[in-house]
């Protein structure tokens, strides 16, 4: 039983909503992306308001063809991805878990799509970098067609280390993905995990969790796959008629 949820986690009206189940794999290769500026903070601080906000192609002539064709570069190169762990709080007692006092989430986000994944975890560690990677992204992108070209990750422990030794550097380098430090260069972009986690707190925890307090930690999971898919299906651009 989820107990001693930490008290930032606020209520929410939002509803999960019915998620619609069309299949929302080639989605990747139809969103664009448009990018607002972006102030610098510090990783447990999350804006009010977004600060870049994932907006699909809408197909429009002149300054718009430029950007389709931007957008198809990057198709063409490969999407950067970007990836961050966050703690989300402290139990007592998580029904297959009975031992943990603490619930992470690792959180994934593609640049050029907008597309998120995410999943939970009892511990924070480099495996379950990878796992998130193997059994939820790269799947997507292989049936989509598209390569990813980067990940951009904080330079920390669960992420960094020696090449020959380190789960998540070996990953990489055996799936041909350059492993970028988040910093000035991706600045634009560094706020995209925080965001998306932001909205997790405001509108799919709160909701779950205040419909069910006995969840096991797969359980949840089963709960944000519904919630993810539902996200990433709004993503999908209006068919040209």
């Amino acid at each position: 039983m989820l107990q001693e949820i930490i008290p930032f986690l606020a209520s929410s009206d939002s509803t999960l909503g019915d998620a619609s189940r069309s299949k929302w794999t080639s989605q990747v290769q139809q969103i664009k992306v448009r990018a607002a500026s972006a102030s610098e903070q510090f990783l447990d601080h999350f804006a009010e308001e977004p600060r870049f906000v994932a907006q699909p192609y809408t197909g429009e002539t002149g300054a718009g063809e430029e950007t389709k064709k931007e957008g198809d570069s990057a198709a063409a190169r490969g999407h950067s991805l970007f990836e961050e762990l966050f703690f989300f709080c402290r139990v007592k007692k998580v029904g297959d878990l009975p031992e943990a006092e603490c619930i992470y989430v690792e959180t994934v986000v593609d640049r050029d799509s907008g597309l998120a994944f995410a999943k939970v975890y009892p511990t924070k560690s480099a495996r379950n970098a990878v796992d998130i990677l193997e059994t939820c992204v790269m799947p997507i992108f292989e049936r989509s067609g598209i390569s990813i070209q980067e990940i951009h990750t904080r330079k920390t422990s669960e992420y960094w280390g020696l090449l020959p030794v380190h789960p998540f550097e070996t990953f990489l380098a055996t799936s041909h993905i350059q492993h970028l430090e988040i910093g000035q260069a991706s600045r634009p972009y560094n706020f995209l995990c925080e965001q998306f986690y932001t909205r997790l707190l405001k509108d799919f925890f709160p909701v779950a969790l205040r419909r069910s307090f006995q969840l096991t930690l797969a359980e949840l999971q089963v709960e944000l796959d519904s919630f993810l898919e539902t996200h990433n299906t709004a993503l999908a651009p209006a068919k040209r008629r």
